[in-house]
């Protein structure tokens, strides 16, 4: 049973070195932005889709997490809460704010969108879904949702040994069983490597 659950709980988000290859096999820069967007941040898709550039403080440090997209309706909703932007988070967002600003200039468009279509409207989440599934598809054997991104956040700041608690609050208190769940396997598997490097050990 502990295997299937680990082979499960694999399924669910991508280790950081698949990440790595995943953004380095990625062709289309908006799409190859969002995920890393998401992965490094923890928003869930339709919060970083609705972002606005007012949403990103660079003096502070800090998203404001303020609305997500609802995809089927076409409409925002409520959605609040802040979230601390560590150096490469700041630095991929400096570069989403003046890749916006090309597409602004390319195609003539007003928008106060932080990342948009060619049209200055929402990204299509349907059309990123799909690249993202066929792409990981290929690169790992499996599909990958947008909702991975998030899962893969746990994992990530769990490997840098951020608590579980704080990253639930960088979730927007989301301390859900996937999330506990993840959090743990990962903390356990970096338990049996260290254990492993002490295994090697022969002081006397």
């Amino acid at each position: 049973p502990d295997k299937e659950k680990k082979e499960k709980l694999a399924d669910k988000f991508l280790e950081s070195t698949e990440l790595t290859t995943l953004l380095k096999n990625m062709d289309v820069d908006k799409w190859r932005m969002l995920t890393a967007l998401t992965a490094l941040s923890g928003m869930r898709i339709g919060e970083a889709i609705a972002l606005h550039s007012s949403d990103i403080d660079f003096h502070n440090k800090a998203i404001q997490v303020t609305k997500t997209y609802d995809r089927l309706n076409n409409i925002v909703t409520s959605s609040i809460r802040e979230i601390y932007m560590q150096p490469e988070l700041e630095r991929l967002c400096r570069q989403i704010k003046a890749y916006t600003l090309r597409q602004k200039l390319l195609y003539g468009f007003e928008t106060e969108l932080f990342m948009c279509d060619d049209a200055g409207k929402h990204l299509n989440y349907y059309s990123y879904n799909k690249y993202l599934s066929e792409k990981t598809l290929k690169l790992f054997s499996k599909k990958v949702t947008t909702h991975f991104m998030r899962h893969t956040h746990v994992a990530l700041m769990a490997e840098n040994g951020v608590s579980l608690d704080a990253i639930s609050r960088r979730l927007g208190h989301e301390n859900s069983k996937i999330t506990k769940d993840i959090y743990f396997h990962v903390t356990k598997k970096m338990k049996e490597q260290d254990n492993a490097q002490f295994q090697k050990v022969n002081i006397l």
